[in-house]
């Protein structure tokens, strides 16, 4: 009995810990934000013809991550929190956060990747 209270008890005390440590809404759109316009950009250099477009304008790049991400839904669960976008009907969980940690799940950039590469093919069969 006095083992099942002590882990009672450490365990409520790690989750406290779990809840005053969860990152602020902020933080998962500036994580997400960066690693957007970071794809963009790879994204972008591999495209013909759109580099020369955007390349005295860098700030593109910036803009395009943050129109993708004005849709980004914040859920609590107490000791965590998570960060979704809506694609094709589906939500899509981008974000988790945790222990003051942003981390971008990378079914978000797979998806990302696949939608940019179905845009390629689109791209070259009507040109």
């Amino acid at each position: 009995m006095k083992k099942l209270l002590i882990f009672v008890i450490l365990l409520a005390i790690l989750a406290l810990f779990m809840k005053v440590t969860v990152p602020s809404p902020e933080k998962h759109r500036e994580v997400a934000k960066e690693k957007l316009t970071a794809l963009i950009k790879d994204k972008l250099s591999t495209w013909k013809g759109v580099v020369e477009m955007v390349e005295g304008d860098r700030m593109q790049e910036s803009m395009y991550a943050e129109f993708m991400l004005k849709g980004l839904e914040m859920k609590d669960y107490f000791v965590c929190n998570a960060g979704y976008l809506e694609y094709d009907g589906t939500q899509i969980m981008i974000t988790l956060g945790m222990f003051n940690h942003v981390f971008v799940t990378t079914d978000y950039i797979d998806e990302i990747k696949e939608i940019s590469e179905k845009a390629e093919e689109l791209k070259e069969k009507f040109n």
